[in-house]
């Protein structure tokens, strides 16, 4: 287990590759199952449990049908279990990191500078975010990183703004 981990967060660090996991059912169950609760974690002030709850299924959904279509479209579906595995492990981790920035930001006025480091620390890890789903999607689809990293900013700005148009943070965003 210790071992799969640190393939994660070498991933994270873009120094593995996501067929350097095993191909296994239980590994993407369970990378599934923790990027599930470190969602439900992260954004738990900002959502009632049913909302948050949709947004993590739908923010899934997207990723999953993404995924899928991509890999269908370049001839490699054989890859779907890896990547899929890749993405929702890294995305754990990735979200665990900005759990507690977010309660700064929920927790503080924009007038405190604790949340102004915590605003630009969350958009240092979105912006790593797309990168390690670039350097991912880079290897299932044999591209190059740039290309990767692009299609990985378009898909984070289309997820985002249909995850944010179905399942709104009520009350909008934190101050």
């Amino acid at each position: 287990m210790a071992s799969v981990l640190q393939l994660f967060v070498d991933m994270v660090r873009l120094r593995t590759r996501p067929q350097d996991l095993p191909a296994s059912d239980g590994l993407l169950i369970g990378s599934v199952v923790a990027v599930i609760v470190a969602s439900l974690l992260a954004i738990r002030q900002l959502y009632p449990v049913d909302l948050a709850l949709a947004r993590t299924g739908l923010d899934l959904a997207l990723q999953f049908a993404f995924v899928t279509g991509a890999l269908r479209m370049t001839g490699h579906p054989e890859r779907f279990r890896q990547t899929f595995t890749a993405l929702c492990g890294t995305g754990a981790i990735l979200v665990l990191l900005t759990w507690p920035l977010l309660d700064i930001l929920i927790d503080r006025t924009p007038a405190d500078d604790l949340f102004l480091l915590a605003l630009l620390l969350l958009f240092g890890v979105y912006g790593w975010s797309v990168t390690v789903i670039g350097h991912i999607l880079r290897h299932a689809l044999d591209l190059s990183l740039r290309r990767g990293v692009l299609i990985a900013l378009g898909y984070v700005l289309l997820s985002t703004a249909i995850a944010d148009t179905l399942v709104p943070v009520p009350g909008g965003a934190p101050q």
